[in-house]
């Protein structure tokens, strides 16, 4: 039976599933690396027995909780949206992805009722015997299932992107890009749950009027900053090797990303990374200075390295084809950045960042060590005010970001045409919006 078409233009059925799809990845993601930090601080509150680490944990369980919640509701939001503006296309892929998407919901199902456990019975965490340990046990296996879900998801994105070839179910799978993507979204979401999670502690530090809370929620910020930044100077590596699979894999978008029209989407990414590079590295100067001792090395190289930071983020957010940056025509007739130019310009730029940001990194996990660590001693100032504002600032430029990969990876196909890349394209849903067959 044929259905009543839509009759409106297929830009507000695009919209609408830009606005659905990214809602979802936002909290999907946070969910997958909260999960994932949260084990892994249970784990040393099990084996240390520090109230510290067994606090940080349950706070983490809380927002583990909230997200999951939160991710459903966009999740049948999403369906509904795929359902009403774009039911041919949701038919074939739900049809080609079958199992993964069975098995996604699944283990979403699971990792629900562990996480639900893992928080609504915190207080075996702090009893004896095997109550302890099944606890310990809830945390893991909420983690296990938030990771595993995730790769069946990412066999679709990927599919999507790279489907070679279409007539195999295990090279739909197994296609160019599923590894590099799965990888890539492993450490995107250590990087934005650490950083998520360290700006909620920031928000609390601010809050808090207590000494001793205050003290634990700069202690906590620190913790998850450190496990953000760490994960972020792993993902450009991997970045490179996934763009990599798209250039040969998919020409004509990898085209579209580096050298066409869309390039300035990967110039976003470029300026939000180099970004929070650069502010975690303020807020890891201003930390160790505060605490560290006057004839301290770090206090001579974090300040150098920080300046090399910041032309190396200038340096990489660069656009080479000026034509492509909207409105940017009405400035300047030229159509070509020199200093923008990929090789080498920019791989010098992405190396200072993560060389200089791992050096940074190294600097401050040390400063979490010895009896004078700067998150036990000292006096609340107006610099750890600042400090926490920095941590929020790094997390929405995290989020930021999130948003625009997701937004650079659609748009590769979108753009030129196609809805499932070589296989089905946006006119074919035409018929959906004006009762018009494709041509």
């Amino acid at each position: 039976m044929d259905l009543e078409p839509l009759n409106m233009p297929m830009l507000y059925g695009r919209v609408a599933i830009a606005l659905a799809a990214l809602s979802h990845s936002l909290f999907a993601t946070l969910v997958v690396g909260s999960a994932v930090i949260g084990a892994v601080v249970a784990t040393l509150a099990h084996m240390t027995d520090q109230p510290r680490y067994r606090r940080l944990g349950h706070m983490i369980a809380f927002a583990l909780v909230v997200s999951t919640a939160t991710i459903s509701f966009f999740g049948v939001s999403l369906v509904f949206a795929l359902n009403i503006f774009w039911p041919q296309f949701w038919h074939k892929i739900f049809r080609i992805m079958f199992w993964p998407f069975v098995l996604e919901g699944l283990l979403f199902f699971g990792e629900a009722v562990f996480a639900y456990a893992w928080y609504y019975l915190w207080d075996w965490s702090s009893t004896a015997g095997w109550r302890r340990n099944v606890h310990l046990a809830f945390g893991w296996l909420a983690a296990v299932c938030a990771v595993v879900a995730m790769f069946f998801i990412d066999i679709t994105a990927s599919y999507m992107l790279t489907p070679h070839p279409t007539d195999s179910s295990w090279a739909n799978i197994l296609n160019p890009t599923m590894i590099d993507l799965d990888l890539h979204r492993w450490f995107g979401n250590l990087t934005w749950s650490g950083f998520a999670i360290a700006a909620l502690c920031g928000a609390a530090f601010l809050l808090a009027r207590a000494e001793e809370d205050r003290r634990f929620y700069r202690w906590a910020g620190g913790v998850c900053f450190g496990v953000g930044f760490g994960a972020l100077l792993i993902m450009p590596v991997i970045g490179y090797q996934y763009l990599l699979h798209v250039r040969y894999a998919e020409p004509q978008a990898f085209h579209t990303l580096m050298l066409g029209a869309r390039s300035w989407l990967f110039d976003l990414v470029a300026l939000l990374y180099g970004l929070i590079a650069v502010l975690g590295s303020l807020y890891m100067l201003r930390v160790i200075r505060s605490s560290s001792r006057p004839d301290s090395a770090a206090r001579v190289i974090l300040p150098m390295s920080l300046a090399v930071l910041i032309i190396a983020w200038l340096v990489f957010a660069m656009p080479y084809h000026l034509q492509h940056i909207p409105f940017l025509s009405r400035l300047t007739d030229a159509e070509i950045n020199p200093l923008g130019k990929m090789q080498p310009n920019k791989y010098f730029a992405i190396v200072a960042l993560v060389f200089f940001g791992l050096l940074n990194w190294i600097l401050f996990l040390r400063s979490f060590t010895g009896s004078a660590s700067w998150w036990k001693t000292g006096v609340m100032s107006v610099q750890d005010h600042g400090n926490q504002k920095i941590l929020i600032t790094v997390a929405l430029c995290a989020m930021l970001t999130m948003l625009s990969m997701g937004w650079v990876r659609e748009t590769a196909r979108a753009y030129n045409g196609y809805l499932i890349y070589g296989v089905t394209t946006l006119e074919d849903e035409r018929a959906t919006y004006d009762g018009k067959p494709a041509p």
